[in-house]
Formats: structure tokens, sequence, C-alpha cells
């Protein structure tokens, strides 16, 4: 659910659409400048000084990145934390932190080479039947020989990061990276980063809410020195530096926190090596960052910066003065009235009328992410793949691109946003033309697959059901609601699906997604994801079993061919070295998960801020995430915003 630098993570959206992660690419990442009209500055008129005034529609969740599952929090811990890499717009990576990195080797390894090495912990189970590992340590590969369908009591060979350090001494890991640091880079309370903090700050992800995401890929992180640091992979693997090359980096005060405790909720400033600092919090009204005076960057530290001498070594904005404001209507209502500079996730109508004023500019950005609406696949008779494509087949998407979103999202033909073409991809476009049909609107269709699927198994009909959404998004509820409307009209006399909508506010629905227990609910789930440039986080976030109960498989879904299709298109020497095959495999992964269709997609997203004209520079970056840092200051795209009055 999120991403710093990178996009190394998946978010789960709420007013708007990571994880994530990419790779495979030599870090190119995209060739497209995702942004429409990027707006450039003059570095000679840029005027120093003030603070820019927006809003983001949910209260943090928290200021710990690891335990967190919202895409407006990231937004503003990419204020405060970097990573060893950080990307333009379009995706290509860039050193950050990191004065450089190279792949040192790639080894055929895979996770049985690792069996020799394990532990053994026992099953245990939960009071509802679920049965787990029971072990406090951090499971980072389990043995292929463990049992299929364990009982508690039975044992389970697993690899733990202690067993992990002794694999790699040994010659054993499917990757191998080094990073040179820069020296004399200085935390917000002057510690100096070394490479023994990046340990830390990795090493801080181990049974964390994101360790689902980290722990697919990584295998021991080691300090070699003050300023080299050594990243081990478990497997061959496409996405490796996307997914772990932009992991926040803090200070030793932070490292030596409990998880969750990273928050001034809980008595504690976070502290990373940022543009910005923290000053002032006042919970659910509003998040106050001051320029870091003392930022460590300077453009003649980086060989990649193609800019002008004279453009800045930082933000030049004074202050950062970020708005807690639930409603979009309030939002726009709020940069009307000049409380605030700039707004995000309006509805479609809104942008359009703010696109026709003079004293208002919309900067749209091709975005990383989309809409989707996820089935309770293991519930009665939604575990019937065709009963979910009958009601796939129901869903408006043209029309709710039209007359919702008023064109500024397109429908979500095929589950793989244009953002991550280049890497998930042969032909882009061809391959729409060629899978498109999963998803357009066809009653009769529908009909057809509803009755096949009442000949194999007892269903009645109309299928009664709940869809969800959160409240605080006016044309994320206006499309449920159609989508509800559509699903329960009758076809040739016959009303197959009855459909009521329930809507909660943000945080309230994302902490019942994320129980372990929403999947036996019988609900139908409809959010929006916030990725990045790797294609894997458009499959795996919503459907691998590594992911559940977390971002984002809420419904407990375990597809045994897909999960497998999935992982020989990430990791192995093949598509690691290879990106053509590796967009050929992805090719077979879309194609899969549209017939399995445990997951329905809405609208691919567009990233809209809008600003009123005392700004100058601002472009949305395509995730969420990172929506007020890019604008702030991005010298890879030679990004920076200033305030003219």
């Amino acid at each position: 659910m999120q991403t710093v630098a990178g996009l190394g993570a998946a978010s789960v959206a709420g007013c708007s659409g990571l994880t994530g992660g990419d790779g495979g690419d030599g870090g190119d990442g995209g060739s497209v400048d995702p942004v429409q009209e990027r707006e450039t500055v003059e570095p000679g008129d840029i005027k120093e000084g003030g603070t820019f005034k927006t809003a983001i529609g949910e209260n943090p969740d928290t200021f710990d990145y690891v335990e967190s599952t919202s895409a407006s929090a990231t937004i503003l811990h990419n204020l405060l934390y970097e990573g060893m890499v950080t990307t333009d717009a379009a995706g290509k990576l860039y050193p950050w932190l990191a004065e450089s990195y190279e792949q040192v080797a790639v080894n055929d390894v895979t996770a049985a080479d690792y069996t020799s090495y394990m532990s053994s912990a026992q099953y245990a189970e939960t009071d509802d039947g679920a049965v787990y590992i029971d072990t406090d340590a951090q499971v980072i590969i389990e043995s292929p020989d463990n049992p299929n369908s364990p009982s508690a009591g039975d044992e389970a060979q697993v690899l733990t990061p202690k067993e992990a350090t002794q694999a790699v001494s040994d010659g054993t890991f499917g990757m191998h990276y080094t990073f040179q640091l820069h020296e004399g880079i200085k935390f917000h309370d002057g510690e100096e980063l070394t490479a023994p903090n990046v340990v830390a700050s990795y090493e801080r992800v181990q049974n964390s809410g994101l360790s689902g995401q980290i722990y697919d890929s990584l295998l021991d992180i080691q300090a070699n020195g003050d300023y080299t640091v050594e990243l081990y992979m478990q497997l061959p693997d496409a996405a490796a530096i996307r997914e772990l090359g932009g992991l926040p980096v803090y200070p030793t005060k932070m490292t030596d926190l409990e998880l969750g405790q990273m928050d001034p909720r809980q008595g504690n400033t976070p502290l990373g090596t940022g543009m910005f600092k923290l000053k002032e919090f006042n919970n659910e009204e509003y998040v106050l960052f001051e320029k870091n005076e003392n930022y460590w960057f300077d453009t003649g530290m980086k060989d990649w910066f193609e800019g002008p001498s004279e453009f800045p070594n930082g933000p030049v904005v004074d202050e950062v003065d970020v708005a807690i404001i639930g409603s979009d209507s309030q939002r726009a209502a709020a940069l009307e009235s000049g409380e605030i500079d700039m707004s995000y996730g309006l509805t479609a109508s809104t942008l359009t009328n703010y696109q026709q004023a003079e004293d208002y500019r919309t900067a749209p950005t091709n975005g990383a992410g989309y809409t989707f609406l996820q089935f309770p696949v293991r519930q009665e008779p939604w575990t019937n793949a065709k009963i979910r494509r009958a009601a796939n087949k129901l869903i408006p998407r043209q029309s709710i691109s039209e007359n919702i979103f008023q064109g500024w999202e397109e429908p979500a033909w095929v589950p793989l946003p244009p953002l991550a073409a280049r890497t998930g991809s042969t032909d882009y476009e061809a391959m729409v033309e060629n899978l498109k049909s999963y998803n357009t609107y066809e009653p009769e269709a529908a009909a057809e697959l509803a009755e096949e699927a009442a000949g194999e198994a007892d269903v009645e009909f109309p299928i009664e059901v709940t869809l969800e959404t959160n409240s605080d998004n006016d044309d994320r509820v206006r499309t449920v609601e159609l989508i509800a409307e559509s699903m329960s009209q009758e076809i040739d006399g016959t009303q197959y699906f009855d459909v009521s909508v329930n809507t909660k506010e943000f945080l309230t629905f994302i902490s019942q997604l994320l129980s372990t227990d929403y999947w036996k609910q019988g609900k139908l789930a409809f959010i929006g994801l916030s990725g990045g440039f790797n294609p894997h986080g458009y499959a795996k976030s919503v459907h691998s079993p590594q992911n559940f109960a977390q971002c984002c498989n809420f419904q407990n879904i375990d597809i045994e061919e897909l999960n497998q299709a999935m992982e020989q298109a990430r990791y192995g020497p093949e598509v690691a070295q290879d990106p053509e095959l590796r967009r050929e495999r992805y090719e077979k992964v879309w194609k899969m998960i549209l017939e399995e269709n445990a997951n329905s997609y809405g609208t691919h997203s567009t990233l809209v801020g809008v600003v009123n004209n005392d700004v100058k520079g601002f472009n949305t970056y395509p995730s969420t995430q990172d929506i007020i840092g890019y604008a702030m200051y991005n010298p890879a795209d030679q990004q920076i915003t200033y305030l003219d009055r």
C-alpha cells in the first residue's frame, strides 16, 4: 500500500488511487513523462520563502512508515524520510542517499537451496481456526517441503534472519547489490548517516505491516564499513532495486523504537534525512513542516543532474502546511477561499470547473493506480469464477469514465495501468485490444455465465450481497452506486444479483479490510490501489497470499496457478536479466487474472493537483504518495515549486 522514493510498495488509496516496485530494466523505468503539459521554471524567476498550504483527505494512520497502509500518510512520510534511490516522474531510478550502486552477482538459486539452513517451528491455530507458523522471528522463506494443509502441532521448516546471514556467508543468495553512501549526510537530529543506520532501518521491517511486500525479495542486509551497504535478495529478482532500494532510512533514535512508536502521538517526533522536518502536528487537524536548513543535497554531488548550475539545492518554500480535510467538497472550498494553495482528489465535475477557471491551474498526470472491486472468493457462490465474471460483465466502465469521471480517468480494460506498460507488456495497445473483451459491459454474456454457474452448483438467484466503499470520496460512492444498480438489473426477466451499498469513513473501512476475518463476511469491497512503476505490484498486491490482511488481499485470495505465474514473471535468472521475457510472462499473468476475476477493475487513475495562480512550477507526481514532496523538489526532473506572492 505505500511508497517512498522508488515507489516500492503499494498503498490503499482513499481520495485517489505502489506497491509497488519495479526493476529488471536497468532502472530506466518508463520512457515517457506521464506529466501532462509540464510547467517548467527558470531558476532566475524563483522567489524563495513562504508557506505552501495544502490538504490531505485522511488523518495519518501513523508516521511509522512500516506500519502504515494509507497513501495519505505516505505523502507526509515523503517529506521527512528518504531512501538510497529515488525516481523521476517516469520511473527512472537514480542514486540518492547512495552515491552509486552496482549489481555484484546473480545466482541461480531457488527456495529449496536454503533448506539446509532452516530452523524448525510449529504450526499453531487461532481461535477462529486459522493455522499459522508460531514463531516470533521474521519468516523469510518457508521450505517447499512444508505440509500443504498443516494442522496445529505439525512442524515447519523456515529461514529466519539469523539463518539468512549464514546462507549469505556461504554464498547462497539470489542477487547481491552494493550501495556506496554519500559521506556527511546528516539526519534531522544531527546524527551522521552511516551504513549501520541503513541496516537497522531495513531490519525494522521485520514482522511489520510492510513485511509481506519486502520479504518476498529481501534476504539479508549488511554494513561493510561506515558507508557501504551490501544488499542480498532471496532469488534472482527482476524487481529487486525498485522494491528494496528506496526504503526510508532513519537515525538511531528512531530505529530503537518499537513498531508503531515512530509517531508524535506516541511521544516521538519522526526523524529522517528529508528536505523538511516536522514542526507541529495537531491530530486530525493539520501537520506543519519546516524546511530543513541543513539539508544535505547539492546538485554537484550527482553526475546524473543535467540542469543549470543555478538550480536550487533543495526546496525554496519555508514551510508546508497540510490541513486534514476529509471531504473533497470541503477541500475545494478551502482552495477557493485561499485557505490552501493546492488540492487533489477532487470530483471530476469540480476538476472540470477548475480547468475552465482563470484563477486556477489543473495539473493532470497519468496515474499509478486503479480502483478495484474485490470478491469474497472463499464464500459461496463467489467461489465460482463464472459468478465473478458475470458480475464483472455488468460493470459499465465506459459509462463510469465518461459520466462520473468526465474523461479524467480511463476505463481499466486490463489490470495494468499504462504507467507500467513498458515493463509489463510487449505491446500495451495490442494487449488491451486482445484482452478488452473480458471487461466490456455485456448483460447477455453476464446472464449466460451466471446460468452456466447455476448448472454446475446450487445457486439461487438473485444473489444478495453488500458492496462497500469509503464514504469520503464522492466519485467513488457514485461509482459504487452505479455498479450496484447495474448488477441488480433484470436480464430477460431474471435478476441475478441484488446489491446494496454500504459506505464507511476511510480509516474505519481500511481497518476492517485489513482484519483477518473480513473475507468471511461475504461482502464485495471497492477501493483504490496506489502503486508504482513495477508491474508486479498490480498483480501481487491484490492476489498474493503474502499480502493477505495487508495491502491489498482482503479476501484471502490464494490461486496456486496464478501465484506460480506471478513468481515466474518476477523471479529467476532468466527474467532478472531478460526484460523481454519478463514482459511476455506478465502478459500471461494479466490474462490469467482476468480469467479468474478475483478482482474487477474500474478505472485507471489520473492524478490531478489543482493550484491557485500564486503557485508556480507545480507538477503532479503519478502516485498520490509523493504528490507534495515531488512538487516541492525533485532535481531528476528539474522540478521545483515556488510561491509568487
